[in-house]
C-alpha cells in the first residue's frame, strides 16, 4: 500500500504536520511526503492525504491548483486537512472554519473523501499538542482506509 501525504506550507508549520503524519504511517505502508507545488505523480498512490494552511480566508492556492491539476483526485481515497486558528473562537469558529475552509478544500476534489481534520495552526511556536494530534489523526485514517469506512463530519482540535 502506498500513501502520498501532500501539502504546501508558507512558515513550515504544514510542512511538520504532513511529517507527522508520515512518521505516524511509516512503519504500516510506504509513505511519501512532498509538497503539491512540486507537481508529484498521484497516479500509484493507494490513500492520498493532503493538507493546506489558511492565509487570507483561504487554502493556500498551491494546493487547490494541484487537486484541479489532478482532475480532483478522481478515482482516488482522500484525506484531507487544514490548519488555521480559527477554532480558536469557539463554536462560531468551528462552524466558519467548516463552512468557509474545509468547503474550498474539498470542492475541487472528485474523489472519495474519507476524512476531514482542522488542526490549530500557530504563527511562532510550534504546537506540540497539534503534531501529536497529527499522529493520532493518521492512525485514524489508516484504520478508516483499511476497513473502507468513513470518518464522518470534520474533526476539530480536542480541548
Amino acid at each position: 500500500m502506498r500513501i502520498c501525504i501532500l501539502y504546501d506550507t508558507k512558515r513550515g508549520s504544514t510542512e511538520k504536520v504532513a511529517l507527522k503524519i508520515g512518521e505516524a504511517l511509516k512503519e504500516k505502508a510506504e509513505v511519501k511526503v512532498e509538497r503539491a507545488s512540486n507537481g508529484f505523480r498521484v497516479e500509484d498512490c493507494d490513500l492520498i492525504i493532503i493538507g493546506a494552511p489558511i492565509y487570507y480566508e483561504r487554502p493556500l492556492p498551491s494546493v487547490i491548483n494541484f487537486i484541479r491539476s489532478k482532475n480532483g483526485l478522481e478515482g482516488k481515497k482522500v484525506a484531507v486537512f487544514i490548519l488555521c486558528i480559527a477554532d480558536k473562537f469557539g463554536e462560531f469558529g468551528k462552524k466558519y472554519t467548516e463552512k468557509r475552509y474545509m468547503r474550498l478544500m474539498v470542492n475541487p476534489i472528485k474523489g472519495e473523501i474519507i476524512a476531514k481534520k482542522v488542526f490549530d495552526g500557530w504563527i511562532l511556536n510550534e504546537n506540540p499538542k497539534t503534531l501529536e494530534d497529527a499522529k493520532q489523526w493518521a492512525i485514524r485514517v489508516l484504520e478508516a482506509f483499511q476497513t473502507e469506512k468513513i470518518i464522518a463530519g470534520v474533526e476539530h482540535p480536542s480541548e
